[in-house]
C-alpha cells in the first residue's frame, strides 16, 4: 500500500539522524502537515486516541455505577498505572520489532481486549474491568514506546518539536470531547457502545498505519547480556547532559502534576466552595491551554531555545498551580493559562530533546525510561498527596507540589547551554 509519496516520505526521513548541531531552527506547522508520512500517523494515532480517550473516563464512571463505590471507581485508574513496570521490556520490544508492524499488531490485540469488556454485565464478574484496563494500560504504553522511534525514523530532525507539540495538541483536544461524548453515549446506552465504538477506532488506527512507511532502522550490537539491553534506556538518559538535565526537570514538573490529581476535588469543594461538576470546566480549559501550547511549541523553542522553555514552563506551570491555594475563583481560573501552557511545553521540550539525542535504536527504550520516571514521580506525589489530604491542609500539598515544579528552573540555568547546545 505504499505509493511515491510514500518513498518520498522515506527520503526526505533519512535526514532525521542528522546530527543536533545541524538543527538550525524548528519547522513551522504548515511544513509538517506538508509532510505525507506524518499527515498519515497523525491520522493514525488520532483516531485510535478517540476511542481511548473516551473509555478511559467512562470505565471509572462505569465501575461507580455497577458499585456505588468511590473505592472501587479510583481503583479502575489505579490499575492502569500498575504496567509502567513493565516499561523496560516494553522499550526492548519497541526497539527490537519493527514498529509500525508492533502499532498495528497492538491496536489489534486492543481492539480484542477492550470487547472482553461485553462480559461484565451478564455475567457480574467486575474484575474482569481491572484486568481490561490494566491490559488496556500495557497496549497503551507498547504505543507510546514505539511511536517515539516511529517518529524519529519518519521525519526529519527540524520537524520533530513541531510533530510533538501537534501530538499534545491533539490529545489534548480529544480529552476535552471524547471523554464527554463517552460519557453521554454511557448515559443513554450504557456500556456496550462505548466499548465496540472503542475497538471499531483502534481498528481504524491499525488500518490507517499501512499506509505509513518508515525507514528502516539500524540493528545494535548483539553482544551485551539480555539486562543490559532491556535497561539501555536508563543508561542512554543518564550519559547524554541534555536528555538528563530535561529528564529532571519533566519528573520535578511531574511530581506537581501528581499532586494536582489528588487536589483538584479539594480545591473545587473546599477552595472554592463549587460542586464537584465544576471540575469539568476546569479540564476544559486546560485542554484549550494546552492545544495553544502544543500548536506554538515549534515557534516558541526557535524564539527562546530549549534551556528557557524547559525553565520557565517549569516555573510557569508551578506559579499557575499555587494560584489554586487562594481560595478566589477569578485567580484560581487565571492560574489555568500558565498551569496548562507551562506543563505542555516542559513536556514536548523533553521529548524532543530525547528524540533528537537518542539513536533510533535505542528511541523505544528511551521514552520507555523517561516514562518510568515521569510516571514513577507523579504515582508517588499522588499517593502521598492522598494519604494526608484528609489530614493536611490541601493548600499545604499544592503548595509543596509547586515548589518542585518550580524547581525545574534551577537545573534550567545552570544547563543553559547543555541543552541548546543538545538541542
Amino acid at each position: 500500500m505504499t505509493g511515491p509519496e510514500d518513498a518520498a516520505a522515506v527520503k526526505e526521513g533519512a535526514t532525521a539522524d542528522a546530527p543536533p548541531s545541524s538543527v538550525s531552527a524548528h519547522g513551522g506547522n504548515r511544513e509538517l502537515l506538508a509532510h505525507p508520512g506524518y499527515r498519515r500517523l497523525l491520522a493514525a494515532w488520532t483516531v485510535s486516541n478517540i476511542g481511548d480517550s473516551a473509555l478511559y473516563i467512562t470505565a471509572g464512571i462505569w465501575m461507580k455505577v455497577m458499585t456505588g463505590s468511590d473505592a472501587l471507581a479510583a481503583s479502575v485508574f489505579l490499575v492502569m498505572g500498575v504496567p509502567a513496570v513493565l516499561s523496560p521490556w516494553i522499550g526492548l520490544l519497541a526497539d527490537r520489532v519493527p514498529r509500525r508492524g508492533l502499532m498495528i499488531a497492538n491496536n489489534l490485540l486492543t481492539a480484542a481486549v477492550v470487547l472482553v469488556l461485553l462480559l461484565v454485565e451478564p455475567s457480574g464478574w467486575l474484575w474482569i474491568v481491572y484486568v481490561v484496563m490494566a491490559l488496556y494500560a500495557t497496549c497503551g504504553f507498547v504505543n507510546a514506546s514505539a511511536q517515539s522511534g516511529l517518529l524519529k525514523s519518519l521525519m526529519p530532525a527540524h520537524l520533530l518539536a513541531p510533530a510533538n507539540g501537534m501530538f499534545a495538541s491533539v490529545d489534548h483536544g480529544l480529552r476535552i470531547v471524547a471523554p464527554l461524548a463517552g460519557a453521554a453515549v454511557f448515559g443513554l446506552w450504557g456500556m456496550a457502545p462505548v466499548v465496540w465504538a472503542t475497538a471499531f477506532f483502534f481498528l481504524l488506527g491499525a488500518l490507517l498505519l499501512l499506509r505509513v512507511a518508515p525507514r528502516p532502522v539500524a540493528r545494535e550490537h548483539e553482544g551485551e547480556s539480555l539486562a543490559r539491553r532491556t535497561l539501555a534506556g536508563f543508561g542512554a538518559i543518564a550519559s547524554r547532559p541534555g536528555v538528563r538535565v530535561a529528564t529532571i526537570i519533566m519528573g520535578l514538573a511531574c511530581v506537581g502534576g501528581g499532586m494536582t490529581n489528588s487536589t483538584t476535588f479539594a480545591v473545587v469543594d473546599r477552595g472554592l466552595g463549587l460542586p464537584p461538576e465544576a471540575l469539568s470546566v476546569a479540564v476544559a480549559l486546560q485542554g484549550v491551554f494546552s492545544i495553544v501550547a502544543g500548536l506554538n511549541a515549534s515557534k516558541i523553542l526557535n524564539r527562546f531555545g530549549f534551556a528557557r522553555t524547559l525553565g520557565v514552563g517549569a516555573l510557569v506551570f508551578g506559579l499557575g498551580y499555587a494560584t489554586q491555594t487562594t481560595g478566589i475563583l477569578w485567580l484560581t481560573v487565571l492560574g489555568i493559562l500558565p498551569f496548562a501552557f507551562g506543563i505542555t511545553l516542559v513536556a514536548i521540550a523533553a521529548a524532543t530533546i530525547r528524540q533528537l539525542q537518542l539513536p533510533d535504536h535505542l528511541q523505544g527504550r528511551g521514552a520507555a525510561a523517561a516514562n518510568v520516571f515521569a510516571n514513577g514521580t507523579q504515582t508517588l506525589a499522588a499517593g502521598c498527596a492522598a494519604a494526608v489530604i484528609d489530614v493536611v491542609d490541601f493548600r499545604y500539598i499544592i503548595a509543596v507540589g509547586a515548589l518542585f515544579a518550580v524547581a525545574g528552573l534551577v537545573p534550567a540555568l545552570l544547563r543553559r547551554r547543555t541543552l541548546d547546545a543538545d538541542g
